[in-house]
């Protein structure tokens, strides 16, 4: 089912689509008196491509202050009030709960959709300075229930983890040796994909920070996280980034048979639980 989500970009371009109109223009007119290409201006208004800002300036010129009067109203109506909340930082079960698809990159720890209950107070004691360890394990816990559902309406995961994941002690050998156990049995459903990225893969230069991307009907926004806080993206140029990131670390990870290989001999060889 198709979003009704207007997302800041297809604003932008009803906006210059609609100052066009007004002026009783045509796109090769708008094209013309600021000197672009009629496929630039179509592309604006179809949502393909942001104008860069010199563009804006003279658009602004060209239809003048009053052909957009009436914006900062509609910017309420038709953008803020129809938004998926992305003033997240502490609400990013909303986005989860709302998404189609989340697509994981994870380079020290298990990703928290999948950590089991123990584990993650191992990662949350860590972290005190973030806040009260068992407020966030027990939040973490409950975020989960997204990947419980019974219908079809959860998101899909697809986790990537590095190698390091899999060899890095958090906890004690029962828990790791837990924690692999518990992956593999999430990484055999259907609606979840976990692949790992293999220490002898060259892209390992390439980790920065975890990320997850969440895809809605209307577009992707993501999550970046590191030691001192999180950063929602919501830029398209900036979450195509880190899209392509993604992409490129997948396409040097071992597939979805051969990880779980990867994990269960890690889990036997290394966390024997004793």
């Amino acid at each position: 089912m198709a979003s009704n989500h207007l997302t800041p970009r297809m604003f932008l371009a009803k906006e210059l689509q609609r100052a066009r109109e007004q002026r009783g223009m045509k796109t090769d007119d708008v094209a013309k008196a600021i000197y672009v290409s009629e496929g630039l201006v179509r592309s604006w208004e179809r949502g393909r491509r942001v104008p860069q800002p010199d563009h804006l300036v003279l658009l602004e010129e060209l239809f003048g202050p009053e052909t957009f009067a009436g914006i900062l109203r509609r910017m309420r109506e038709e953008l803020i009030n129809s938004a998926v909340p992305l003033e997240w930082m502490g609400r990013w079960r909303e986005v989860e709960e709302k998404s189609r698809a989340l697509l994981s990159l994870e380079t020290t720890v298990v990703p928290g959709l999948l950590q089991t209950e123990d584990y993650a107070t191992a990662v949350c004691r860590m972290a005190p300075h973030l806040g009260d360890v068992e407020k966030m394990v027990s939040e973490r816990m409950e975020r989960q229930r997204i990947l419980a559902r019974e219908d079809d309406d959860g998101p899909t995961l697809v986790a990537l983890l590095t190698e390091t994941v899999l060899v890095s002690k958090v906890g004690d050998a029962q828990v790791m040796h837990n924690q692999l156990a518990h992956l593999v049995e999430m990484a055999r459903r259907d609606d979840i994909i976990v692949q790992v990225v293999p220490f002898d893969s060259g892209v390992g230069a390439g980790f920065i920070a975890p990320f997850v991307i969440a895809t809605f009907d209307g577009g992707e926004v993501a999550y970046v996280d590191d030691q001192l806080g999180a950063e929602v993206v919501e830029e398209p140029e900036n979450v195509a980034v880190l899209r392509r990131m993604f992409e490129r670390f997948r396409a040097e990870a071992l597939s979805r048979p051969d990880s779980i290989e990867l994990i269960e001999r890690t889990m036997e060889e290394r966390w024997t639980g004793e």
